[in-house]
This record gives C-alpha cells, sequence and structure tokens, in this order.
C-alpha cells in the first residue's frame, strides 16, 4: 500500500503496564523508515525489549530515574527494564483504555505489547496494531487521509474497524486550547491600564506644574518646547517602566513557565523571543510619546499673564 508523500513509518502496539501497582498506559513503537516517532524530554528510545521510556508524571509519582532497573508487570509477568529515557506523549489509546497524556505513560519495544491475532498474526512475529505515518511538508492532510482510508478498505479492513487518527492532542492540550485566548485579553487590558497610568501622571504633572511651566514660558520657552518637556517625561517613565519591568517579566514568565510545565510533564525550556522583546523598546517610547501628546497640548495652552496674575 504505498503512499504518496510518506516521509517516515512505524507500526506499535497498545496496552499497558503494572507500575508501582498501578496501571500505566504504554505503547511499543518500532520504527520502520525514519526515527524520531518519541518526544524525548531525557535519554534515548527503547533499543530493545530490556528498556523503558516513562513520562515525566509518571517517573515521578514511581519515584525513580533515568537508568534505574526497575520491576514492571508486562501481560501478567514481571520484568525487569531498564529506564532509558523521559518522553512527552500525544494521546494514544484504544477503545474505552486509558490514554497516554503529556507526562503520563510509557514506552516499550512493540515485543513486549504484542498479542497474537491468529489467524492475521501468530507465532513468534511482532502483532502490531496500529501504524504512525509521518507526510512529506507540504501534503494536503485530507488528501492523504483520503487515499489513506481508500487503500485500507481496499485492504479488507472496513471503516470503523480501522480507525485513522490525525488529532491525537493530549487532554491537557485540549483544555488549554479552550482558554488559549485569556492570556492574551490579560495582556491587553494590562496594556490598557499602563497606558492609563501614564496618562494620568502626564496630566496630573502638568497640572501640578502648571506655574512652573508658566514661568518657563515667561523666560523664552516656546510652546513646542514646552511639548518637548512633557515628551522627555514620558521617554524617562517608559525608560524606567523598561528598566524594571522586562528583567522582571521575563524572570517572572520564565518561572511560570517551568512550574507550569513540570505539573504538565513536557520540556521546561523557555525560548524567549529575542525580536519582539527587543521591538517592545522602540513600541513603548512611540506609545509614551503618542499618549504625551495631550497632556503637551494642556501645557502649552498655559496663559502666563493669566496665570500669574491670579497668584
Amino acid at each position: 500500500m504505498a503512499q504518496p508523500g510518506v516521509r517516515d513509518y512505524a507500526a506499535g502496539d497498545y496496552g499497558q503496564l503494572g507500575i508501582r501497582g498501578q496501571a500505566v498506559p504504554a505503547i511499543g513503537v518500532d520504527p520502520l523508515h525514519g526515527h524520531g516517532f518519541l518526544t524525548l524530554l531525557a535519554g534515548h528510545g527503547p533499543d530493545g525489549p530490556g528498556q523503558l521510556v516513562l513520562g515525566e508524571r509518571t517517573l515521578r509519582a514511581a519515584g525513580w530515574h533515568v537508568r534505574q532497573r526497575v520491576p514492571v508487570r508486562v501481560s501478567g509477568t514481571t520484568r525487569w527494564l531498564r529506564i532509558t529515557g523521559v518522553a512527552t506523549f500525544p494521546r494514544f489509546s484504544q477503545a474505552t483504555a486509558t490514554p497516554t497524556d503529556l507526562g503520563t505513560g510509557a514506552a516499550v519495544s512493540a515485543r513486549l505489547l504484542s498479542t497474537p491475532d491468529p489467524p492475521l498474526c501468530g507465532g513468534p512475529a511482532t502483532c502490531y496494531n496500529f501504524a504512525l505515518i509521518r507526510y512529506r511538508a507540504g501534503v494536503s492532510r485530507a488528501a492523504a487521509t483520503a487515499r489513506l482510508a481508500a487503500a485500507v478498505t481496499r485492504a479488507g479492513c472496513r471503516p470503523g474497524i480501522c480507525l485513522l487518527v490525525s488529532d491525537q492532542r493530549p487532554a491537557d492540550i485540549r483544555d488549554y486550547t479552550a482558554v488559549r485566548d485569556t492570556p492574551l485579553a490579560l495582556g491587553v487590558l494590562l496594556a490598557l491600564l499602563a497606558v492609563g497610568t501614564l496618562a494620568h501622571v502626564l496630566l496630573t504633572s502638568v497640572r501640578r506644574r502648571h506655574r512652573d511651566l508658566a514661568i518657563l514660558r515667561v523666560i523664552g520657552l516656546f510652546r513646542s518646547q514646552l511639548w518637548l518637556v512633557v515628551a522627555w517625561q514620558a521617554t524617562a517613565l517608559a525608560a524606567t517602566a523598561l528598566l524594571i519591568g522586562l528583567p522582571l517579566g521575563l524572570l517572572a514568565g520564565r518561572w511560570a513557565w517551568v512550574l507550569f510545565a513540570t505539573s504538565l510533564g513536557v520540556g521546561s525550556t523557555a525560548v524567549i523571543p529575542v525580536p519582539l522583546v527587543l521591538l517592545a523598546i522602540p513600541a513603548t517610547w512611540l506609545l509614551a510619546l503618542l499618549v504625551a501628546a495631550l497632556p503637551s497640548r494642556a501645557a502649552a495652552r498655559i496663559s502666563p499673564a493669566a496665570l500669574l496674575r491670579t497668584e
């Protein structure tokens, strides 16, 4: 069943392992062409029937560590396997069995989970019950799925028995998708509050120091120069906010991500978008100048004669 656009493929088995008296969803994957079918956080994948890869949460719950040799129940038999790596899993499940999740699950050699299925598969052969296919970049997913479904049907496996799954996002990812716009909305709200606070500070400063500004007008300052006074004040406030806010924001963001990623059992390495961080500097400065426009106009409209006459 050659399929156009296929780059890599593997065969595997669903199953369960008994770890510390708990049933843990497991998969066995044998790469047939290509590699990298497991997303590893540490170590390497199972290269033989005596090796085991665990999710971060499963590893932490068991109190084990990488390179440790541990007892695992497989098909009613206790086997000693060596932990060779830590992985994060997509959603793998069969029927109503508990699926793997980001940090929950195990991976072993497919032979350990192989179950004979005569007359289709038996004897010493490894019997697989799922396949993983990776397409080349640019291949239409809808067209590839349609071709594969037709090929599977022609091979004698009726729809509903042989299932084609393209979305295997774990439950944690699905839950996050429902609220992924919340941080963006919160960020926009905080930005609006910052703009409002800056405008309020500048307006209050102009009103509080209107006598000083009037005296500056008397001694020769032009209206454009008064605008520059307010603009420089806005620049100073923006620079102070950047000097404090950028380092603290990066540290707090990294700390929050480490806590969040650790709870999910995924990689905690935080990628800092340096171009966006650097872009925040001129963007903040320009925004501060725009906010300073209204207070600057108020300062420029100060009448020295009328103000000083009242005093």
